[in-house]
């Protein structure tokens, strides 16, 4: 096929979750992971990064996770106040990001802040990271994917002259698990929904990062209808499945991991969102994280 991507979400989550994704990349199972650049750890674990990198032949590609939904706003609470809580923390969730992206009265208003947000954070990971290579870009929970915040990054990119070699188009084929009916009763409905949602959103993206990345591949992104349980068993099912699709459809498959987990101990303070938390502590991300060492 013409591009394989083992790709890990959440560098500098948390400590646990960091270090995690450091061992895959020493172990050369990742070929790219996204940066949060918003969470108390974020410049600690840039260090990490540099530090471990004297070690490896190859890096992996760094993508800037662009977290709109929790940690600080490093825009600051006066400039996007749609966006952040009293304390001037990002508090603004999916849905309200969804609704605000069909919302005339809120659109101009909240597409400000978003800028202004986007802007800020692309430039911290800048300042830790270095800006000598062609800037990536991708979106926690894949709020990337809501025109609100694709028409943010797109107009930030163009004003701010940034060069970009990607963006996360965030489309999972369908067809794979449907042929999988092994699998058919592991599947769950929230997921089906939010991958029938941003399929639905994928085309209109899609048209658009075309004439803002011209050289971009088309993509599939597989790891939305199982998030969080990406298990050995299914993945080594469903993969070849997946490359036929991606190979028949002429694209490059990307395989979403979250292989971080993080302690409890770790969730202290209002960088992560409540609702979040059982997720970066579930059992789920040790197992994706045996799967990315095991492929």
């Amino acid at each position: 096929m013409r591009h394989l991507d083992i790709h890990a979400d959440d560098y500098g989550l948390s400590a646990g979750a960091s270090e995690d994704i450091l061992k895959c990349i020493g172990r050369k199972r990742l070929d790219s992971i996204s940066v949060l650049t918003n969470m108390k750890d974020c410049e600690k674990y840039a260090g990490r990064y540099k530090e471990e990198s004297r070690k490896w032949e190859r890096e992996p590609l760094l993508s800037v996770h662009l977290n709109l939904v929790e940690g600080r706003s490093m825009a600051g609470k006066r400039k996007t106040p749609h966006l952040t809580d009293e304390e001037g923390y990002l508090r603004s969730s999916w849905g309200q990001l969804f609704f605000w992206s069909f919302c005339p009265w809120k659109y101009h208003q909240v597409k400000k802040e978003l800028k202004r947000e986007i802007k800020a954070q692309t430039d911290e990971f800048i300042r830790c990271y270095g800006g000598s290579r062609p800037l990536r870009f991708d979106g926690h929970q894949h709020t990337q994917m809501l025109p609100i915040v694709w028409h943010a990054l797109l107009e930030v990119i163009k004003e701010e002259g940034y060069s970009v070699e990607y963006i996360r188009v965030t489309k999972e084929p369908v067809l794979p698990f449907i042929k999988e009916a092994s699998l058919w009763k592991t599947y769950c409905p929230k997921n089906w929904v939010k991958n029938l949602l941003l399929n639905l959103l994928a085309p209109g993206m899609e048209r658009r990062v075309a004439g803002a990345v011209p050289g971009q591949e088309p993509m599939f992104l597989w790891g939305v209808l199982f998030s969080g349980c990406m298990d050995e068993k299914r993945v080594r099912k469903l993969l070849p499945l997946m490359k036929r699709e991606a190979e028949r459809r002429g694209r490059k498959l990307e395989i979403l991991f979250h292989p971080g987990f993080t302690q409890e101990s770790e969730m202290k303070g209002k960088y992560i969102a409540e609702g979040a938390k059982p997720f970066y502590c579930s059992e789920g991300r040790k197992k994706e994280l045996q799967t990315v060492m095991k492929l």
